[in-house]
Parts: C-alpha cells; structure tokens; sequence
C-alpha cells in the first residue's frame, strides 16, 4: 500500500510505501543534526525511500546524492525527489554503499548515513528482505560503512551518523582507523533518568583529537508528550 505524507515542514511531502523501511525519528534527528551549507555535496549512504535528502534539501542549499542498493527503495526514492521538485539538487543512485567513491568519484564535503544498528545474529530478525536489510549489517558492515564515508571525504570533510548508544567504543575505533576523528557527540535518551539509547556524532577527516560532547537530547517529557527541543526538531512550534 502507498500513501503521501505531509511532512508539515518546508512544503515537503513524502511517498511511504508498506514494502519499503519507513523512516522513523532517527531520521529526523540526523537531519537536524548535520551541518551543510550551498557550496556543500552532501552523499547519504543507504538513503532507503530517500528521506534525509529530502529533510535536507528543505534544511540546506547542498547538492545531495542518495545512494541505495534496494532496487524497490532506490525507485521510490526516485519519486520522492520527482514529488518534492528536487531534480535540481537531489541524485539518487542505485548501487551498493561499499562502492560509492567509485560510483561518486569525486571527493564531498559531507556525507550522512543512517545505518543498519544490530549486527547479524542479534535482536528480532524481520521476515521482509527490505527491513532486514535496513536493521542488521545484511548488506554492510559497520566497517563497510565508515570505510565508504572516509573514501568519499575530503580532509576537513564531515561524517554525520546516529547508531545505537550501546557501539559508542567500538564506533570511535572504527572511525579512527578511517581517519575520521569524532568530533561532536550527543546522546539521545527516551526520557529524564532513563539511559541514552542512541548517538548522534559527527566526525571530521584528519582531523586533530578533540571532542565536544553537547547536552543529552530528551524524546519525551513525564506523561509521553514529546520536550519542547523534538517538537522543534519537527517543526512543531513553527
């Protein structure tokens, strides 16, 4: 089934398709968090239905290119840019994220990626292909990913993530064998006194060590209302 969603920010609309990963608030945070500016070229590995293009065609003036290996997603994506007008800033490419200097070949200033949290063998497995491929390390690996971000960037260039709180360590050791040195880190967590469960963190190419560590991001308040800070986020106080 396939629906058309008002994204109530910017004029965006957004097509959702049942066979398709949907995005969720990980997208949108992502979106909020990355930095980039008109003389940026912002490449989103494994962009799904596209929607951190579109977030951020309506957040930045950057080029984007969204590159995904699911033919169904990758189409989608497609029309989600047709939708949205966005033909003069948004490429989506069909292709697989390991291979994206080569496909790309040209050094970018940024790249973003909202990747596969859990590692084969762990947590529920979906029964669909397209969520599989979407949750767990299917079709990459952690490596893969940061190994794709660092051949795609230029020295000074910016990586912008978001992961499972819980691969903090071993994200960081990962980035810096890539030479992508963390940079700014922000946890997420569903409420006051609750554990964070994801990060939000930026890394910069050969840079020097030195990290800033913001304020953890709260989802809610007491009573299940989203905080005043996500409300912004989704343009809810607007």
């Amino acid at each position: 089934m396939e629906r058309i969603e008002d994204l109530q920010f910017a004029g965006l609309r957004f097509l959702q398709n049942d066979r398709v990963f949907p995005f969720g608030t990980d997208a949108v945070l992502l979106a909020s968090f990355c930095r980039a500016g008109a003389k940026d070229t912002v490449v989103d590995l494994g962009t799904g239905s596209g929607i951190l293009p579109i977030l951020l065609y309506g957040r930045t003036r950057a080029r984007i290119i969204g590159i995904e290996i699911q033919e169904e997603a990758a189409e989608l994506a497609g029309r989600n840019v047709a939708l949205n007008h966005a033909q003069d800033r948004i490429s989506i490419l069909q292709g697989d994220l390991r291979e994206a200097p080569a496909l790309i070949r040209e050094r970018v200033s940024v790249v973003v990626c909202n990747p596969p949290y859990d590692k084969l063998g762990t947590g529920g497995v979906s029964q669909r292909d397209a969520h599989r491929v979407a949750r767990h390390e299917v079709a990459c690996s952690l490596e893969d990913v940061v190994k794709s971000a660092a051949g795609l960037l230029q020295t000074g260039g910016n990586f912008y993530l978001i992961h499972r709180a819980s691969r903090l360590a071993e994200l960081c050791d990962v980035l810096r064998r890539h030479r992508l040195e963390p940079k700014l880190l922000r946890l997420v967590a569903p409420r006051a006194g609750r554990e964070p469960n994801y990060l939000l963190l930026q890394s910069k190419k050969d840079a020097a060590p030195s990290l800033r560590i913001l304020p953890t991001l709260l989802i809610q308040e007491q009573g299940g209302v989203f905080t005043r800070e996500l409300r912004e986020i989704y343009h809810m106080e607007d």
